[in-house]
């Protein structure tokens, strides 16, 4: 379960953020952390919100709701320039061209896309 210890990386970077911007000292709280997850992550959602409670325990974050944006796999096609998302209906191919080349562009990463504060 690697959802933990990714949970910790972006607690102790939210934190930080959150530190640098004066929490708690200017009598802000962080109120909710705005998550995106690739879909090639191995990041499952339910486990990074279940877990979330644990992992920002003792922290500024604690307290806070994490909120979660999957972002599914996009391809360009190496044929025609097109992007695309991947799946089973298209299977698996540029919907533009019909190439099966393609270079994955997008859902391989997990952003901390914004930190609320209250």
């Amino acid at each position: 379960m690697h959802e933990m210890s990714s949970l910790i990386r972006i607690v102790n970077l939210a934190s930080e953020s959150a530190k640098a911007q004066g929490v708690p000292e200017n009598g802000l709280r962080v109120s909710e952390i705005r998550l995106q997850v690739g879909a090639l992550t191995g990041l499952l959602t339910d486990y990074l919100i279940k877990y979330y409670p644990e992992a920002s325990k003792g922290t500024l974050l604690e307290g806070s709701v994490l909120n979660v944006e999957e972002v599914p796999v996009e391809t360009e096609c190496l044929g025609c320039g097109g992007h695309y998302n991947p799946n089973k209906q298209n299977d698996y191919r540029c919907p533009c061209c019909g190439s099966t080349k393609g270079r994955i562009v997008g859902g391989r990463d997990t952003v901390l896309k914004q930190i609320v504060l209250k």
